[in-house]
Formats: C-alpha cells, sequence, structure tokens
C-alpha cells in the first residue's frame, strides 16, 4: 500500500448528475481512504432470512444478535476469509497476530472502508501493525456488498454498505456478529476489546455500530463519519431515507472523532452540501449528552485519512480504552502526539 494514496482526496465514482442523489441520502463520502482498483469482489444482498423481522439474522426476533447460530467458520483463516451470513457469502480481510494459536483471548479491530474503495485497500491500516507489543489484536477488514439503492429519476446506484434504512437490523452488524462468534470459537476474544473503525460511509456504519452494538463496543475511532440517530445530523435534508434505530446504549464507550475541517464535505455547490465536520461537531454533543467521552480532532485536510493522525493513533486510543472504562485516562491531558487541533470533551 502507498501512505502517500491515503492522504489525497479520491474524485467521485458517480458522475454530476449522480451526485444529486445528496438530496436523497444523508451523506456518505466521496471515495476511498486508499488507492481504488486493488481486487474489488462482487457480492449481492438480501434480507437477513431468518423470519423474525428484526435483521439481525439470529430468528429471535430481539435484534440484538444474540440467537442461537450455528456459523460455518471453516473458511475463516488468516488473509482472505468467507463466511455465510444472511445466506449471502461475505467475505472480509482476517489478519492475525503471530502468536494468535498460543496467547489469547484478543482484542478485535474492525476496519470498514469508505464509498467505493476495497477491503484490499483498507486491509492496510490494521495489516501492518497487528503484532504491536504494546497492543496486538486481530484485524477484520470486511467487504462491501454493493448495495444498491433505488434513487428518485437515477433508478438504482451503489451505496456500498447497509446503513441506512436499518431500524429494523442491518446485514453488516450481522455480519459483525457472525464474524465475533467464529473468532470466539477459533481464537479467543477479550469482550472487553472490541472496537471498530473506518473512513467516511465506513466511519458511518462504525457509527451504526455503536448505535446497535453498543453494548458490545469499547471504544470506537472514526475519520470523517456521522451518526444517522443524531436527529441534527439528519434535519433538513430532502426525502431522507436514513432511519436507525434510537441510541440507546448503557455501555457508554468513548470514541474518537477525526475530520478534515471546511473541506470534509461531498455534495452539489448550490443544491446541497454534506459536511462532516458539522456532523464530528454535533455527535460530540450527541454523545456527551447521552455520557459518553469523546475527543474531536481537526486536521484541516479535508475529505482523507491525515498522516497526522494515523491509525496508530486509534489503536492507542483502543487500547487504552476497553470497554467498561469510566474515566478516560485522556480526561486529564491528550498524549503529546495529539495535535493542538484535538479536544477532550467529557461526558454529560
Amino acid at each position: 500500500m502507498n501512505w502517500d494514496s491515503l492522504r489525497r482526496r479520491f474524485p467521485t465514482r458517480f458522475s454530476t448528475l449522480a451526485l444529486l442523489t445528496a438530496l436523497a441520502l444523508p451523506g456518505c463520502g466521496d471515495g476511498d481512504s486508499n488507492e481504488a482498483g486493488d481486487d474489488e469482489t462482487d457480492t449481492s444482498m438480501t434480507g437477513d432470512g431468518d423470519g423474525d423481522g428484526d435483521g439481525d439474522g439470529d430468528g429471535d426476533g430481539d435484534g440484538d444478535g444474540d440467537g442461537d447460530i450455528n456459523y460455518d467458520c471453516s473458511q475463516v483463516q488468516d488473509g482472505l476469509s468467507t463466511m455465510i451470513i444472511d445466506g449471502v457469502t461475505r467475505q472480509f480481510y482476517l489478519d492475525l497476530p503471530s502468536d494468535v494459536s498460543s496467547a489469547g483471548p484478543w482484542p478485535v479491530i474492525f476496519n470498514w472502508h469508505g464509498l467505493g474503495d476495497t477491503a484490499a485497500n483498507m486491509r492496510g491500516l490494521v495489516a501492518p501493525y497487528v503484532d504491536d507489543p504494546s497492543y496486538p489484536f486481530i484485524g477484520v477488514t470486511p467487504e462491501d456488498t454493493d448495495l444498491f439503492l433505488e434513487v428518485p429519476l437515477l433508478g438504482a446506484q451503489n451505496f456500498d454498505w447497509d446503513v441506512f434504512d436499518v431500524a429494523n437490523g442491518s446485514i453488516e452488524v450481522d455480519l459483525f456478529d457472525g464474524v465475533l462468534a467464529c473468532l470466539e470459537q477459533q481464537y479467543g476474544v477479550d469482550e472487553e476489546r472490541v472496537h471498530s473503525m473506518g473512513f467516511s460511509l465506513g466511519s458511518i456504519l462504525s457509527d451504526m455500530l455503536g448505535t446497535m452494538r453498543g453494548d458490545q463496543m469499547a471504544s470506537i475511532a472514526t475519520y470523517s463519519g456521522g451518526y444517522w440517530s443524531n436527529p441534527e445530523n439528519v434535519a433538513g435534508l430532502i426525502g431522507t431515507v436514513a432511519n436507525w434505530p434510537l441510541h440507546l446504549t448503557d455501555n457508554k464507550y468513548p470514541q474518537l472523532f477525526v475530520h478534515g475541517g471546511p473541506m470534509d464535505t461531498f455534495g452539489v455547490a448550490g443544491v446541497v452540501e454534506l459536511d462532516f465536520s458539522a456532523y464530528a461537531v454535533a455527535d460530540v454533543m450527541f454523545l456527551n449528552t447521552k455520557g459518553h467521552d469523546t475527543i474531536l480532532c481537526e486536521h484541516a485536510g479535508g475529505h482523507t485519512v491525515p498522516s497526522s493522525m494515523g491509525p496508530t493513533t486509534f489503536f492507542e486510543f483502543f487500547r487504552d480504552h476497553p470497554r467498561g472504562t469510566v474515566s478516560s485516562p485522556y480526561s486529564n491531558g491528550l498524549p503529546s502526539s495529539y495535535s493542538s487541533g484535538c479536544s477532550f470533551s467529557a461526558k454529560n
């Protein structure tokens, strides 16, 4: 992977006409965290198929993913892995620490790519670091479903992830549940250290996990995301299709928000502009009022993964914030590696 490619904004994969979909969709970022073109895999998407209507795939109807499912974990292995989730073959990259069979249980970090990117690219944010002696972990980088949504005037458009109408469940949440179950079976999972990170639409997916699987999350870190359970983020958009459940988790996980300042936007000038900087600021207040500590960092580089806040910053944040952290070790001052554009905001 070329790290420089992570720091530059990619042109949108859609035409100017397609950008008008921003009138119908409350923001997802315009492209990759890395260079496109690596081994992109197409998969199809269906409903969860369990007949209970909750979308979690567990058949118990409660939407929490804790049903008694017999996952086939035989193809969950180091490197490219596959699982059948909701009747669909899902792919993801699994990066394992060298002593995965002799140690554990293991922290797990989920790593979700942005719109138009691929898991093969996004994997490079975690794969080199799984043996970090200060925080070894299992890295999981899923491939998207090539989710197509019907958009007024434009027909079906590809939006990668199932993060829009998810009040009754999401196939990405089902994948999260299944992968954790297989990792627990094969290697052992440290339940106090399950984390999620992402870029752009992958960050929104991480925020969705905070809303829908918040009781399992230790901590979350995102580049240019947004909670669509936050009314302020979806207010005023025309014809929005974002439909999330309320953010009601009892587990007050901390979150690190990184955004690119005034240029961290997506949209059509004069029509609508989606402001990921505004999302981040609004989400700090949103989570603080719900009892979560937050860190807000502005890197002023637009819609990119910045070199100043690379993935090792996220891993250090995860290491220092296991599930159940009542008082963040950063509450009395951020680590020296954090820039002056970062600020800690305590839960209310």
